[in-house]
C-alpha cells in the first residue's frame, strides 16, 4: 500500500475516534486536565504570542508571498496554495458544523470563531507540511531535507501547543486540526504524484 494512502487512512480512523469523543463529550476531562499542567507567565506569554504570529491568517500570507522568492516553480506553488485553501474551507466549515466553544479560561489572545479544529493548527500544518513534501521533492542534500524537516516540524509543534498557552484552543482541537491536515496534505500528495507519473 502507498504510504501517504495509509497515513491518509490512519488518520482518518484517528479523527473518527477523536470525533466520537469529542461529540459524547469524554473528551472535555482530559482537555482539561491538560491545560491545568500548563504553566503561565508573563515572559511566557510574549514569547507564544510572537510564536502563534507564525500561525495566523496575516503571517500565513507573509510566508506565502516570501516563498515566490525561494520557490521559482509556480506548479509547485499553485499545489500548496490550493492545499492551503482547501485546508481554510474545511476549517471554515466543520468549525461551524461542531460548533464547540473556546475554552472558559482567560483567552490571552483574541478570538471569536469557535474551537474545533484548531484553525492555527490546520493552516500550519498544512502550510509546513506542504514545504517538507516540495522539499523532499528538491535537489539539496539529504542533511539539508532532514534539518529542514526537522525544523518544520517542530514549528508546526511549538505553534499548535501556543494555542493551548494562550487558552483559546483544547488540546483536542490542535490534535484535530493536525489530522484534519494530515488527510488533505496526503491526498493532495497521493494526486500529485499520480500527475507526475
Amino acid at each position: 500500500m502507498n504510504r501517504n494512502l495509509k497515513n491518509c487512512l490512519i488518520a482518518i480512523v484517528l479523527l473518527s475516534i477523536l470525533l466520537g469523543l469529542l461529540f459524547t463529550g469524554i473528551i472535555n476531562d482530559f482537555d482539561s486536565y491538560f491545560a491545568s499542567l500548563i504553566y503561565h507567565n508573563s515572559v511566557l506569554t510574549k514569547i507564544f504570542k510572537t510564536i502563534t504570529f507564525f500561525g495566523s491568517t496575516i503571517g500565513i500570507i507573509i510566508i506565502c508571498l516570501s516563498l515566490l522568492i525561494w520557490i521559482r516553480d509556480y506548479k509547485k506553488l499553485i499545489w500548496l496554495y490550493s492545499c492551503l485553501i482547501v485546508s481554510t474551507l474545511v476549517n471554515n466549515i466543520v468549525k461551524v458544523i461542531v460548533a464547540r466553544p473556546r475554552p472558559l479560561l482567560e483567552h490571552l489572545v483574541q478570538e471569536n470563531t469557535y474551537s474545533f479544529p484548531s484553525g492555527h493548527a490546520m493552516a500550519t500544518c498544512t502550510l509546513y507540511g506542504g514545504i517538507i513534501y516540495l522539499i523532499w521533492q528538491s535537489k539539496i542534500s539529504k542533511k539539508a531535507k532532514i534539518i529542514d524537516t526537522i525544523l518544520l516540524l517542530s514549528l508546526v509543534l511549538i505553534i499548535g501547543f501556543s494555542r493551548l498557552y494562550l487558552n483559546v484552543h483544547h488540546l483536542s482541537d490542535v490534535l484535530g486540526g493536525f489530522l484534519f491536515s494530515i488527510i488533505i496534505l496526503d491526498i493532495a500528495i497521493l494526486i500529485d504524484t499520480r500527475k507526475q507519473k
